[in-house]
């Protein structure tokens, strides 16, 4: 296992508050980076400072919002100099349709219009708006990174997860289209995910609770989210770009470039007509 030095580093996670982002902005900050947290929910906000390590600006911010995005970039920036990485990692999932669709699924003709809305601005319009936003900072520099949070393509295509898994497929392709345009500027854009339903609020119940499953059965804890951020956030991972890596995957026992090779695939649907 090899250990990163992030110092110097700044990160923006979105969705930080709770789950996969509370767990990568715990990752990031112990490297050493500078991390903004931006998160909707303001009780969040003393438990993701509380007992971190390193130097977190968290801040509450609805990412739906174009002004918001344009202010957490803006505030990142005045306070620690620069934006360095972006992970868009903000979701709302298919508890907003239904506390019951892991068991009984939801047609989409049954999905109420203003949450179909809700879902797609906030999975997909927000990655968008924040990249925006903080990609030109990037550019300006001549290195960064893009992280998006996407899930399988298994549950992309899941009957009964309409919206929550079209607007993954939409950051999907997304991360594809944007790693291209990127190509050659020395920022780069993946995606990372878990490699199955994580043990997150986005589930019924509370994370930690007796009996929660996802709809596959399995839960993944947010801890393996850890490794691969911290070493997409470093200069190691430097040429990877328009990649997918599965954090479940993640072998610690190898080199930091062979675990990349053994849990990553090129992003997106593969060459299809």
């Amino acid at each position: 296992m090899t250990t990163t030095d992030l110092n110097g580093t700044t990160c923006i996670v979105t969705g930080g508050g709770r789950g996969l982002g509370r767990s990568m902005v715990h990752a990031l900050a112990g490297a050493g980076a500078n991390v903004t947290a931006a998160m909707h929910i303001a009780d969040d906000i003393e438990s993701e400072t509380r007992d971190l390590d390193g130097n977190v600006k968290a801040m509450v911010a609805d990412i739906r919002d174009p002004a918001a995005c344009t202010q957490i970039v803006a505030e990142t920036v005045s306070e620690f100099g620069g934006v360095d990485m972006l992970v868009n990692n903000a979701g709302v999932g298919m508890l907003l349709v239904s506390d019951t669709f892991n068991r009984t699924p939801t047609k989409f003709w049954d999905v109420k219009a203003d949450i179909w809305a809700q879902i797609i601005e906030t999975n997909v319009n927000g990655g968008f708006q924040m990249a925006r936003e903080a990609v030109p900072h990037m550019l300006e520099k001549g290195w960064g990174r893009v992280v998006n949070v996407t899930t399988s393509i298994h549950t992309m295509q899941r009957a009964g997860f309409s919206p929550y898994g079209p607007s993954k497929a939409a950051m999907e392709a997304t991360t594809s289209c944007w790693s291209e345009d990127l190509d050659g500027t020395g920022v780069t854009c993946n995606i990372l995910i878990p490699g199955g339903a994580a043990d997150t609020n986005l589930l019924p119940g509370n994370p930690g609770d007796e009996g929660r499953s996802g709809a596959d059965g399995m839960l993944v804890d947010p801890v393996v989210m850890r490794a691969p951020i911290v070493w997409l956030a470093s200069k190691q991972s430097d040429g990877w770009n328009g990649k997918r890596f599965i954090g479940r995957l993640w072998d610690e026992s190898l080199a930091p470039d062979d675990a990349a090779a053994g849990c990553s695939a090129p992003a997106g649907f593969g060459d299809r007509a």
